[in-house]
């Protein structure tokens, strides 16, 4: 079986209350077997570094990453991963070209999956260590559990009891309050109380809070104010308080809260600065992308590093589907990821709630983790059909 092309699906749905577009890779062979993969990044980007056909620099010839991958086998997923990153040693060690990575990394898994008749999840267990590590008697999870991403969270107390509610009607066990335009971050510590504890009434003590700053705070003093005076309220984690690049100013803050501090999807793209992120920034959660961390055989590489330190790996995937699907088998595996990130079914977008079949949607506040061949979901054509628009 060789590859045969890297298709790049630009989609763009006008009527979305949220994510009005998305790009999704697909990945054909010579023997009709499939794979998709999301990226989130633009897609004339992706097409960029996926169709550029041919370049030179001081004699070498370079092309983009289907030029790279035609004529491979899609089974040797490691060698084409270091094939691929090899390639791209000028302009794609970081960003964007990982990014597209992801998406390709993630289709060749399901490829690989269907063609040994295999659900994802079961290909890595065989294939990782830090399986071994603390589930050898168990195995794999048959439900993983997600938190729900509401976005908008809401600026005021009612808002953000009523949105939060939304997410616990839908299944949801847990829910992440996000930094919004007059919402949490954006005023007073005072503001800052007063919208967790109104999301803290909204979901009861019994279940799981986090926070996401998405960077907003610019000084180690205003994160540290407020993540102390929400302290009472039990936050799981609070999300990308500081600069992506203060790593001082993480490892001072990680110091001196009760709250675990979480941080990843930043740009951060490969294990080397997640290595960086753990080491100088001493968070104690690592959130890999699902969409731009070099795929699943990178983000096991990032989770086997966190779990060697202590650290939990709880992946970012926010509203891209594919991307969730790829995170459902990671987390079934992976003993130090006991949340995986997914969107609140409110606002709306097609790109979000048809994008893929069966939809995934929590019951009792777990998944099901499929068992079926590959990533176990498939487009669904139709919105494929309806959205699809070119990538310039």
């Amino acid at each position: 079986m060789k590859i045969t092309e890297v298709e790049v699906i630009p989609l763009y749905a006008p009527e979305a209350e949220v994510v009005k577009s998305a790009c999704i890779i697909r990945v054909h062979t010579d023997e009709g077997v499939e794979g998709i993969g999301q990226v989130e990044i633009p897609a004339m980007i992706a097409s960029a570094f996926i169709k550029t056909r041919e370049w030179e620099i001081t004699g070498y010839y370079q092309g983009g990453l289907e030029r790279v991958l035609l004529g491979e086998d899609p089974m040797n997923i490691e060698r084409l991963w270091h094939k691929m990153y090899a390639s791209m040693w000028l302009y794609g060690r970081r960003g964007a070209g990982i990014a597209v990575m992801t998406a390709i990394d993630t289709a060749l898994w399901d490829i690989k999956g269907k063609i040994l008749g295999k659900p994802v999840f079961e290909l890595i267990w065989s294939a990782c260590n830090v399986a071994r590590m603390d589930q050898d008697i168990m195995g794999p999870k048959l439900r993983v559990k997600p938190y729900a991403t509401v976005y908008p969270s809401g600026s005021s107390p009612e808002e953000v009891k009523r949105n939060l509610s939304l997410a616990i009607g839908a299944g949801f066990e847990a829910v992440k309050m996000e930094e919004s335009q007059d919402g949490f971050g954006r005023k007073d510590v005072k503001h800052d109380v007063e919208l967790v504890q109104a999301a803290r009434e909204a979901i009861g003590s019994n279940r799981d809070l986090m926070i996401d700053v998405q960077y907003i705070w610019n000084d180690y003093t205003r994160a540290l104010s407020s993540i102390k005076a929400i302290e009472p309220f039990n936050v799981y984690f609070v999300e990308a308080p500081l600069p992506p690049d203060s790593l001082e100013a993480y490892a001072m803050l990680a110091d001196s809260v009760e709250t675990r501090i979480a941080c990843g999807d930043g740009g951060f793209t490969t294990r080397f600065e997640f290595k960086e992120l753990i080491e100088k920034g001493k968070v104690d959660v690592v959130q890999p992308s699902a969409v731009r961390t070099g795929g699943i055989t990178e983000m096991l590489r990032i989770a086997s590093m966190a779990y060697e330190k202590g650290k939990l790996c709880i992946p970012h995937s926010y509203a891209w589907m594919i991307g969730v699907a790829a995170e459902i088998h990671l987390a079934a595996v992976v003993p130090n990821m006991p949340y995986i990130e997914m969107p609140s079914p409110h606002p709306y977008s097609p790109l979000i709630s048809e994008l893929i079949e069966p939809t995934p949607m929590p019951k009792d506040g777990y998944i099901e983790v499929p068992k079926k061949p590959g990533l176990g979901f498939k487009l669904n054509e139709r919105t494929i059909e309806k959205y699809r628009v070119e990538p310039f």
